[in-house]
């Protein structure tokens, strides 16, 4: 009887301490966030400004290109705050519809694709800002009434694509203005 009490005894600790491990796995693996900028190249650099502190998109690269930033880009940043690294395939921008624009040879980036973020490390990715507009565009062609507001996303292994929680929306009448 006595063993039969420590084999019962020793299978619920069992069991709770591996409920605990898959419980920390989940809990402690990946954690991506993903966030948008604008920015500009030029002077051997990069810079940007997230999409929540523009006001006035045509001011802001008004500002770049007076400092000598000519190129002007969309930016992906996604950061792992996680406990594990997680490899990312792509980056992109879509509208939430569904449609979206990567880049296949016009990716900015000193970090090529496929990229192991590692825990607690940022990577950061660009594009051309004319892939905005022209999603914009193909998006009014589909649903002509509707606002398109444009988020960035990485792809991580496994399928699952993570979105920026901030957006830009572009005016069609001039594609380089906030709406």
């Amino acid at each position: 009887m006595t063993s039969l009490i420590i084999s019962i005894i020793a299978l619920c600790v069992a069991t709770a301490n591996l409920t605990w491990q898959l419980a920390l796995y989940l809990l402690n693996g990946p954690r991506i966030q993903v966030r948008m900028a604008v920015g500009a190249y030029g002077r051997g650099g990069l810079i940007t400004v997230p999409v929540e502190k523009v006001a006035d998109l045509n001011e802001t690269f008004s500002s770049f290109e007076r400092q000598g930033f000519s190129q002007l880009v969309l930016v992906v940043q996604a950061v792992n705050h996680g406990r594990l690294g997680v490899q990312l395939l792509d980056f992109g921008i879509d509208v939430p519809k569904g449609l979206s624009a990567k880049p296949v040879k016009d990716a900015i980036t000193e970090t090529p694709l496929p990229y192991v973020l590692e825990p607690h490390q940022e990577g950061t990715w660009a594009m051309p800002f004319e892939f905005g507009p022209e999603l914009i565009r193909a998006c009014r062609a589909v649903w002509p009434h509707e606002a398109h507001p444009i988020r960035g996303y990485v792809h991580r292994a496994g399928g699952k694509k993570i979105r920026s929680t901030r957006s830009l929306t572009l005016d069609l009448r001039d594609p380089e203005s906030t709406s």
